[in-house]
């Protein structure tokens, strides 16, 4: 089982913070199918029914997302969270971004419970996993080869190789799920006031989706916060 460990300083600054995990073996990752489309389609076509790019501040997890933002130092109407950023796109009358059917399928349950999501290569991954500050300077290449050098205040999910998760600026590319992933490692990330059945919610939708159009067979969903260290 993957172990996950709190930094002292983020322990004592964020005591209420909950991140949630699961593994999923032997998935199939590729493109997404036709099937796959015309269900993405069927829910976008839902969600942008049930609401406006008027009333997203005020939907209770995307607030609590944001004033979590705000305590990082983090405008989050110029950098959105995660989950708010793709049923934004949404309800812009955008198509889920196509990458493949296991990230399709997790963005596609971030969007619906409006939790932010990450999936892993866990071959990749080099245990134990560490939740803390980054440090200033330090210089991270998210998915897209972007190039980021940090201040030191951002939060971030770390392996032992380095980080893995920018909270405000996503995954980085060394790790990300491609075609030759098998077992994914998939992360549900809270904010304070947060709920673990939230959390556990976004993790067996994001499953469910991942494994009707991927394959794989998931493992127990592990749940780790600065009190339960």
């Amino acid at each position: 089982m993957i172990s996950i460990s709190w930094n002292e300083v983020v322990a004592e600054k964020y005591p209420n913070l909950m991140i949630a995990c699961r593994v999923i073996r032997g998935v199939s990752v590729g493109p997404r199918t036709d099937e796959m489309d015309l269900f993405l389609k069927k829910k976008e076509e839902e969600l942008a029914s049930k609401y406006t790019l008027e009333g997203l501040k005020d939907i209770p997890l995307i607030r609590l997302y944001r004033n979590f933002f705000w305590r990082m130092g983090v405008d989050p109407t110029k950098k959105r969270p995660a989950s708010e950023a793709l049923l934004r796109r949404i309800l812009q009358g955008k198509r889920l971004p196509h990458i493949s059917n296991v990230v399709d399928a997790y963005n596609l349950a971030s969007a619906e419970t409006l939790i932010t999501l990450s999936a892993y290569d866990l071959a990749i991954i080099q245990p134990p996993l560490e939740v803390r500050f980054s440090r200033k300077g330090e210089v991270v290449e998210l998915i897209g080869r972007r190039k980021r050098t940090l201040s030191g205040r951002e939060l971030v999910l770390a392996d032992v190789n380095g980080i893995l998760c920018v909270y405000v600026h996503g995954d980085v590319e060394r790790s990300k799920v491609n075609e030759g992933t098998k077992d994914v490692l998939l992360v549900a990330y809270g904010a304070p006031g947060i709920t673990r059945e939230s959390l556990i919610r976004a993790l067996k939708k994001a499953t469910d989706y991942i494994e009707a159009f991927a394959g794989g067979r998931e493992e127990e969903i592990m749940l780790s916060s600065p009190t339960e260290r």
